[in-house]
């Protein structure tokens, strides 16, 4: 793997609970930009256990170009990928836009280089 790639797991319909609610990654698809495949996970979000009341939304994740595709299992028997983060602003718009058309999401966040995330509403 080189400096800019990033190993993806492949986390579906796992429910990742926090302290007051969860997430949930429903299924994973791939769109092309500017001729490389780009993978994005679809899920929702949900707030259940807070003081102030309850809420979801539907957001999509987006761990960067594919490079090599389920290449290994991790120790849990789950998939990894090899991915690139994507870092250019306009690229990340674009992709904001088709995802927001095509998947329904309120928002989109992007897997940035150092592992933090970087979420876009539009």
């Amino acid at each position: 793997m080189s400096q800019t790639t990033r190993e993806h797991v492949h986390e579906l319909n796992e429910e990742i609970r926090f302290l007051a609610g969860g997430y949930v990654f429903e299924r994973e698809g791939r769109i092309e930009k500017d001729g490389r495949q780009v993978l994005y996970a679809v899920g929702h979000a949900f707030v259940d256990r807070a003081c102030c009341g309850t809420w979801g939304c539907r957001y999509a994740f987006v761990p960067g170009y594919m490079i090599r595709h389920q290449v290994r299992k991790n120790d849990r028997g789950l998939w990894v990928s090899e991915v690139e983060p994507i870092v250019d602003e306009e690229t990340r718009h674009a992709i904001v836009r088709i995802l927001k058309e095509k998947e329904y999401v309120q928002q989109v966040q992007f897997q940035e280089p150092d592992d933090r995330f970087d979420i876009k509403h539009g």
